[in-house]
């Protein structure tokens, strides 16, 4: 799906709002900061829905996921000095913080059940724990629905516990990262979207992204 340079300042433009406002925006509010009409805010917002940019809520334009950013309650909260934000998974509470460039405590609950996790970030300093973080869905079916693929990316205090988690739910074992490999991957991708103007990157950017953080094999192909 194709987008066109008003899609992508939409885009950005809609981020920055989230992040200021800590929701979505009305779409007056988002049309005046983007510089169009109502109407044209729909369409540029439904082609960001088509081309996996954003998700909106089934059968409007409402937005309901604009990663790094939920907009309803999500597994992951992110506090700031400034206010709080709901994130869908470690990955993206991670990448608000990387975007913002500012201190936060993220919290979220090992593999989705009931022990608290908690990590202490900000600028320059990255988490300082020994668990691991786990992807269940191979990149190239996260949008399949990409709810359920940020469900099963969950936080756990060692591989060994990652192993009976995906017996004990009958889920796939995919990917295991580190903690500080997840802080840089998530600045590499998130880290820009609310400093610099948001571009849809291409299928050789996303696999450079990958590359540049040791995130290789069939788990991270580009379907």
């Amino acid at each position: 799906m194709a987008l066109e340079p008003q899609d992508e300042r939409v885009r950005g433009e809609l981020t920055r709002l989230i992040a200021r406002l800590g929701h979505a925006p009305s779409l007056a509010e988002l049309a005046a900061t983007a510089g169009l009409s109502p109407e044209e805010t729909e369409a540029s917002l439904q082609r960001l829905h088509d081309a996996h940019s954003l998700l909106l809520h089934p059968g409007t334009t409402r937005p309901w996921v604009v990663h790094p950013f939920a907009l309803s309650a999500g597994g992951c909260w992110v506090e700031t000095p400034g206010r709080g934000y709901w994130a869908n998974c470690l990955y993206c509470g991670f990448g608000i913080v990387q975007a913002l460039a500012c201190e936060a405590v993220v919290t979220v609950r090992y593999g989705g059940e009931g022990r608290t996790a908690q990590y202490r970030v900000g600028p320059g300093a990255g988490p300082e724990s020994d668990d691991v973080f786990h992807l269940s869905t191979p990149v190239r079916h996260w949008w399949d629905n990409v709810i359920a693929a940020c469900a099963g990316f969950q936080p756990f205090v060692s591989e060994g516990e990652v192993d009976a988690w995906c017996a004990r739910h009958d889920l796939p074992r995919g990917a295991v990262l580190s903690m500080p490999q997840l802080w840089r991957f998530a600045g590499d991708w998130y880290g820009g979207y609310v400093r610099e103007p948001w571009k849809k990157r291409t299928a050789g950017q996303i696999r450079e992204v990958f590359e540049r953080n040791g995130l290789t094999g069939d788990f991270w192909r580009v379907g």
